[in-house]
Formats: structure tokens, C-alpha cells, sequence
């Protein structure tokens, strides 16, 4: 049996009753989030995958951008991806640019816009 699910599940199998099921578990593995190259090369390989052929779809800007909002969560990149594709495509644009990608952040509820760099410097100490 392979048994698959997001960090919450570690959380329930911690729970005392799951013991003798927690004792079965010969194998784990928990998939860390993705550094930026990592996630560009991640999106390139999708889109080849998916069929593409052509100049990168995704901008260095979007990349950088989907990263950060993402966490580097692969689940909140394909989300994200997605969704900036969507938005591209309905602007009649062939690649996705970092606009694309705000777009696709303010419509998800897990991504988070990260703050500027000088607003982190106008927070009170």
C-alpha cells in the first residue's frame, strides 16, 4: 500500500491510536520545496512534457516571481502555473510574464505576494 498526502497527515499519524499503523510504515519520504532553478527547470520540463516546443513560456521575471509565491511547493507551482498560463493566453501573450503570474497569486489562496524589498525596510523594529 502506498500512502501519499500533505503534512497534515504526519500530524494525524502522530496521534496515539495510529500507533501500530505508524509501526508499519517501512518507507517515508517528505518532497522539500524547490529552490528557483529548480523550479524553472521544473516548468520547462512540464511544458515539454505537455507538448510545447519553442522559447521558454515562462519569463525569468514570472519564474522568480511564481517561485517566491509558491514557496517552492510543487503543488502551489503546477496551481500557479496554471493559472498564469490561463491569463497569458487570455491576453492573446505566448509568455508568461510576472504580471501574469500577480494575477494568478491574488487568485490563489495559498500564495502569498511577498512584500517588496524597501517595505521591509519601513517595518518598525
Amino acid at each position: 500500500m502506498v500512502l501519499l498526502g500533505q503534512p497534515e497527515l504526519d500530524a494525524r499519524l502522530a496521534q496515539p491510536r495510529l500507533r501500530q499503523l505508524r509501526q508499519r510504515i517501512t518507507f517515508a519520504h517528505r518532497l522539500r520545496p524547490m529552490d528557483e532553478r529548480e523550479c524553472g527547470a521544473y516548468l520547462a520540463h512540464r511544458m515539454t512534457v505537455a507538448g510545447y516546443r519553442g522559447p521558454p513560456a515562462f519569463a525569468p521575471r514570472a519564474v522568480r516571481r511564481l517561485h517566491r509565491a509558491s514557496r517552492g511547493i510543487p503543488r502551489l507551482v503546477n496551481i500557479l502555473a496554471h493559472k498564469s498560463l490561463l491569463v497569458a493566453f487570455g491576453r492573446g501573450e505566448r509568455q508568461v510574464r510576472a504580471a501574469h503570474v500577480r494575477r494568478a497569486v491574488r487568485d490563489t489562496e495559498d500564495a502569498h505576494a511577498p512584500r517588496p524589498w524597501w517595505r521591509r525596510l519601513l517595518r518598525p523594529a
